[in-house]
């Protein structure tokens, strides 16, 4: 059987909407910048009222299948992987809604599958530093979606498993929603049509990063992706929807 391609499914340029949503990630990432645990815990009660997120417009380009081979310019010093969910809007939202009428909505209109948010951790430190946001560094990898999209509707009846595997190493194991999800995809679509913001047919929404699901709030636990001359495979599998996966190498010095 012939698997559809993520990118035939998606109408360019995508309207890209990704913020942070887990507590364990924030207070791994404020780790790893040197953030005092004051900074870190003022950040985290300012996200649990605020949706703090970015925007791209993505072309066909920075989409990646699952089962691609990813070549990371040897311009980037700190790539990253970051494991999520991304939801597909296949209606438009609308204004002033609740939690329970966004969840009705994604339950008739949305899709999800799983995204691998790239990015390039020696520019987001800088522009950190700046007073920016994360979107350039989260724009110059592109995206990682699939194996497929599944209903939401059918995403929602359980909170699945999810495994982050590097090389065959298990790097998290866990279910997707934990005491530390401070925003799900019915809060982030209730919260955006409240500002408001109405979002098109054929937008995605990032998850934001599971805890525990990107190297860089492991404070250096491990090697950043294709770190010399290594060739990494990531593997991000979510219960019912299959496993995202990808190779990561450096281009050579012959491609430039």
């Amino acid at each position: 059987m012939t698997t559809t391609s993520i990118k035939d499914q998606l109408t360019y340029p995508v309207r890209f909407l990704d913020g942070v949503s887990d507590a364990r990630h924030i207070i791994g990432m404020g780790k790893s910048l040197g953030r005092s645990d004051e900074e870190i815990h003022k950040g985290l009660d300012l996200r649990r009222v605020r949706w703090a997120y970015y925007a791209l417009a993505l072309g066909r380009h920075e989409i990646h299948d699952s089962s691609e081979t990813l070549f990371i310019p040897r311009t980037v010093q700190k790539p990253d992987y970051e494991f999520e969910i991304a939801l597909l809007l296949d209606q438009v939202t609308q204004a002033g809604w609740t939690e329970e009428e966004a969840e009705e909505f994604l339950q008739a209109h949305g899709r999800v599958t799983i995204l691998n948010d790239l990015s390039c951790r020696c520019l987001q430190a800088e522009d950190t530093q700046l007073g920016l946001g994360p979107a350039r560094s989260k724009s110059i990898l592109g995206k990682a979606f699939g194996p497929r999209f599944l209903p939401y509707a059918e995403f929602a009846k359980r909170n699945p498993h999810i495994v982050l595997r590097v090389n065959g190493e298990v790097r998290l194991e866990a279910q997707a929603c934990t005491d530390s999800t401070l925003w799900t995809f019915p809060k982030i679509s209730s919260y955006l049509s409240q500002q408001p913001l109405i979002l098109e047919a054929g937008t995605l929404i990032g998850s934001g990063t599971f805890g525990g699901g990107s190297i860089a709030e492991t404070s250096g636990k491990y090697p950043w992706l294709a770190d010399g001359h290594t060739v990494d495979v990531v593997e991000m599998e979510v219960e019912g929807i299959g496993v995202l996966k990808n190779r990561f190498t450096r281009r050579s010095e012959e491609d430039g």
